[in-house]
């Protein structure tokens, strides 16, 4: 074989991987949402003047599978406002320009914080309690790109393989103190070039208050890198701060509540309504979108209701 036909094979062999790698990277599609479609079906009862109208029944297209309301954020919109509808409480507005977004979920007990990690020479510190932006002094985690490292005065534990849903409750006998390394908390797929979590779930004591903690994503909603995505809740009973900050958590206009009675999951069989909660969403002929995510990806929805 001469040189010529050499460089040749090469250079094709060079690009046939190069495009396969490209077409692995633009074709990627997450492990997170849900494929289950949500339905919207009229209550039967219209508009009133009252201020606790039960707006819209929601159910799942055959096939669906469970999802964790901790995951979820539904809301309602009209032509005029959208409105987060929970089990009680919602976030205030975040603001998109912040370094750490907080999100409260429909279940009003879990956020889905947001980090800005992007600053390649310095750190953006969470303090974990307070869901709040913070300085080096006052927090627990903090983050630069990839690298995470705990605050001096945390213990810590990684339960691997745990379902953040489904753990309530840690000794806290067996946690670390060793929080001089950068937390393990990802693997990098080469095939996919795509920071990955790996799967289970970090418990965090701080100042004596127990938390669950589990990396979500390494990306934003537009699929930017250097954004850490969490789920945080209180753990061994603690009671959540910034739950009680009015600053970040108010009283949801919208209540969901579930044919079952289940403010842990909403189960595939299960429909659940939408109602005010002593605000006027819709006081009389009006259109009504429901919108939701499920994990930070949008869900499917199928129909809409107006009111007369």
């Amino acid at each position: 074989m001469n040189v010529k036909r050499l460089l040749a094979v090469t250079t094709c062999l060079v690009l046939a991987v190069a495009a396969g790698w490209t077409f692995l990277v633009v074709s990627y599609e997450t492990d997170l949402g849900t494929d289950n479609t949500i339905l919207v079906s009229n209550t039967g009862e219209n508009a009133t003047g009252a201020n606790d109208d039960s707006l819209v029944v929601l159910s799942f297209d055959s096939g669906a599978e469970d999802l964790a309301w901790s995951s979820l954020q539904l809301s309602i919109a009209t032509s005029e406002q959208t409105y987060t509808c929970s089990f009680g409480s919602q976030s205030t507005q975040v603001d998109d320009s912040a370094l750490v977004k907080a999100s409260l979920g429909a279940d009003g007990a879990t956020f889905t914080t947001e980090i800005d990690a992007t600053d390649e020479e310095s750190f953006t510190h969470l303090d974990l309690p307070g869901q709040r932006h913070s300085d080096e002094q006052n927090s627990t985690i903090r983050f630069s790109k990839t690298d995470a490292f705990l605050a001096d005065n945390v213990r810590w534990a990684f339960v691997e393989d745990a379902s953040f849903q489904e753990l309530f409750e840690h000794n806290s006998t067996s946690l670390s103190n060793q929080t001089e390394d950068r937390l393990e908390w990802y693997t990098y797929d080469l095939a996919e070039h795509r920071v990955q979590p790996n799967d289970g779930v970090y418990v965090i004591e701080v100042d004596g208050m127990m938390f669950k903690m589990q990396f979500l994503s390494y990306y934003n909603q537009d699929d930017e890198s250097r954004h850490p995505t969490l789920m945080i809740a209180a753990l061994n009973g603690t009671q959540f701060p910034a739950l009680e900050d009015p600053e970040l958590v108010v009283p949801s206009p919208c209540l969901i509540v579930a044919q079952d009675g289940n403010t842990t999951v909403w189960a595939s069989n299960t429909s659940i309504t939408l109602m005010e909660n002593g605000v006027q969403i819709c006081d009389g002929p009006c259109t009504i979108e429901i919108q939701a995510t499920y994990e930070t990806i949008a869900v499917d929805v199928e129909g809409e209701r107006t009111l007369g």
